[in-house]
């Protein structure tokens, strides 16, 4: 499944003009007056807190949606964070608010904000998320996926960490004990014996949290790594993040934790294996940098073993991210095409290193394991993988419920899933949500959505003080249609979803014509 939570914003501000706007126009926030006699956009409260950026990093600016964050740099850290209540173009506004401006460069992308919480955050930490060293960032961008994925790795949220949550993933007290930690056993491989309970945060249909436990207990100890497929929304990043958590717990002499990262089509093997980085002292200098597998296996020049998460592993080509890492995976050593102290850069399994982690050399524990996620939708893609890659992994299927036909039951089934989440909504919206599920479900081609889809637009009506119906319709266009995208009989299933009589016919069909190009019926 995808990264699905708010992007985060990089926005230096080491400056004194950019730190006095911060006090400005950020902590005291600009008298709503001021920005409605320029705006018609104004978020409507007093005082407006809002941030800018120059025209020229419009592109950057265009990614922006209400629900991000923006995380500001000084001095080595994040040290405020604020979230976006909306943004608009607007060249008056930014002049009036921000005359002190750069010569020419006025503040024209204008971003309504919250008030700031303090942060203390490491930029070092964050960066290293991102897959990069270096302990300063060059201007307002947004935090790529890899850094992302590798919050929600460590913290569970963007949210959890800008409000001082502790890491979920066994890197808790790394930055403080790592230099008098013991280093991981990387020769025993662990006699693993999954318990269900393992993912009790987790609703699966009768049966299948059992059958789940057992199938990736016999795949780790028959040495494989692990590739979940299924339906998108049926859980299977947070089955990943929760075995990786559970394995660092139950083994803290082999595991040192885990990390969560999230493929793209661009990953080359720059991004896994590594490559030559210019140096932060001199631009000239070029030095290998390790790509997300290799940082697994050393940190500050000491033996690591942490599991790796891969979200969404079909997106990357594998060929061209994998490249020396398929020789890797087959238990023999790799020598790279890159030096490190006058060393060529060797990647070595447990047993056959001749020592320990050398400057030039990456151990790979015997119980190092990749635990990946795949969309069962994008079949193609599981058959691009290579047979030597593939005979590496164990692929466990992970299934959405079976909606039952009857109206009554399919709302108890939403019942017991909006329980475990905690949502209220009353019984026949319940019912409602349950006919919508199965008339996505229902369909002779295998395409489902899971159940993480159903507490999305669950969530989308709870407590809205609006029409039920016009709720609905509003949490299926927003949920439930963009799943739609490239399904052969997707016109049968918003058709289907008419049908139920729980959503406005109109307008959904208006969106099936507009989104998904195709024309409903009734």
């Amino acid at each position: 499944m995808a990264y699905d939570g708010p992007s985060v914003f990089l926005a230096p501000y080491g400056n004194e003009t950019a730190q006095e706007n911060f006090r400005r126009t950020v902590e005291k926030g600009v008298p709503e007056s001021t920005v409605a006699a320029h705006s018609e956009s104004s978020p409507g409260s007093d005082p407006v807190r809002m941030w800018g950026t120059k025209g020229t990093l419009e592109g950057a600016w265009r990614q922006i949606d209400p629900g991000d964050y923006l995380l500001f740099y000084k001095d080595g850290a994040y040290d405020r964070a604020v979230e976006v209540v909306g943004t608009e173009r607007n060249e008056d506004l930014g002049r009036e608010i921000w005359p002190n401006h750069e010569e020419g460069k006025p503040w024209v992308c204008i971003i309504y904000v919250t008030e700031p919480v303090a942060t203390d955050i490491d930029s070092a930490e964050i960066h290293d998320l991102a897959g990069h060293d270096i302990t300063y960032t060059m201007g307002f961008v947004k935090l790529n996926d890899l850094g992302l994925g590798g919050i929600r790795g460590r913290y569970g949220s963007v949210e959890n960490l800008l409000h001082g949550g502790a890491p979920v993933d066994g890197t808790a007290t790394e930055q403080t004990t790592l230099g008098d930690a013991p280093e991981p056993d990387v020769e025993t491989v662990p006699s693993v014996d999954l318990s269900p309970s393992v993912f009790d945060s987790l609703r699966f249909p009768d049966g299948q949290g059992e059958e789940l436990a057992e199938q990736i207990t016999a795949a780790l100890n028959a040495g494989k790594h692990l590739v979940f497929t299924g339906p998108p929304g049926t859980g299977k990043t947070e089955i990943a993040r929760l075995l990786c958590s559970h394995l660092a717990e139950e083994f803290p002499e082999i595991y040192t934790g885990h990390r969560l990262t999230t493929a793209t089509a661009d990953w080359s093997t720059f991004e896994t294996v590594g490559g030559y980085m210019p140096g932060e002292s001199d631009g000239d200098d070029l030095s290998f940098e390790p790509g997300q597998v290799l940082r697994r296996f050393k940190k500050d020049g000491r033996q690591r073993n942490e599991l790796l998460v891969i979200d969404e592993i079909n997106r990357a080509d594998i060929d061209k991210s994998f490249g020396q890492l398929f020789t890797l995976l087959s238990g023999q050593a790799v020598q790279l095409p890159y030096k490190r102290g006058g060393e060529e850069i060797e990647i070595v399994p447990a047993g056959r290193s001749g020592g320990g982690p050398a400057e030039h050399r990456y151990v790979v524990p015997a119980s190092w394991r990749i635990v990946a996620t795949m969309n069962s939708y994008d079949k193609t893609s599981l058959y691009e993988l290579s047979y030597a890659f593939m005979r590496r992994f164990a692929f466990v299927h992970v299934d959405a419920p079976e909606v039952p036909p009857d109206r009554e039951a399919g709302g108890e089934l939403v019942r017991s899933y909006a329980a475990i989440w905690d949502v209220a909504v009353d019984s026949e919206a319940l019912r409602d949500v349950g006919e919508i599920w199965r008339a996505v479900n229902a369909t002779d081609d295998g395409r489902e959505i899971g159940p993480a889809i159903i507490k999305d637009v669950l969530a989308h009506i709870d407590g809205r003080g609006i029409d039920r119906r016009d709720a609905l319709t509003g949490a299926v266009a927003s949920y439930v249609v963009p799943q739609l995208e490239g399904v052969p009989n997707r016109a049968r299933i918003v058709s289907r979803i008419v049908d139920t009589d729980t959503v406005d016919p109109a307008r959904l069909s208006r969106l099936a014509g507009d989104v998904l190009g195709v024309t409903v019926d009734g």
